[in-house]
């Protein structure tokens, strides 16, 4: 079985249990709110507990879940951050109408640290694209195995019906 699979697995157990821990603390039924805040906190802790917080972006992910009321969802921030990207583009063009290449690097450096949890503590730049690319394979597994999970339930709901 090859890596990738195995964080998989393990992101299905630690998800698992983290579900259960947070179904069992609720005392009131949740609307659907709540229930995708608790679905998504529950997949950010078993995603960073996978990583037993051996990253700077694991420990960031765990360090983060006790504010769980001010996270706002990960796509509007990355939506936000385009959107100021695009308006600092109009103002970075030189005078020959290019862009500076120092500002362009460091524009999209500061991008990836905002993106990537805990980034904005890192300097190094080696070490920010190694936690980066160590995210990433994260990220990919939640996304595999959310997926997995929807498939399941539309499959079993449509067996219900027939």
């Amino acid at each position: 079985m090859n890596t990738y699979d195995m964080v998989k697995q393990e992101f299905i157990k630690k998800w698992i249990t983290t579900l259960h821990m947070l179904d069992s603390s609720v005392e009131h039924p949740m609307n659907v709110t709540e229930r995708k805040n608790a679905i998504r906190l529950s997949s950010d802790i078993a995603m960073a507990a996978t990583r037993s917080g051996a990253t700077l972006w694991s420990r960031a992910l765990i360090s983060r879940t006790g504010n769980t009321t001010t996270c706002k969802p990960v796509a509007h921030r990355i939506l936000k951050k385009a959107r100021n990207r695009m308006k600092n583009r109009c103002t970075t063009i030189t005078r020959n109408g290019k862009f500076g290449t120092k500002t362009r690097v460091r524009k999209r450096t500061e991008l990836l640290k905002s993106l990537v949890p805990g980034g904005e503590l890192i300097d190094d730049k080696d070490y920010l694209i190694k936690e980066t690319l160590d995210y990433i394979v994260y990220l990919r597994a939640q996304v595999d195995v959310m997926r997995t999970v929807a498939d399941v339930d539309s499959v079993t709901k449509d067996r219900k019906n027939e």
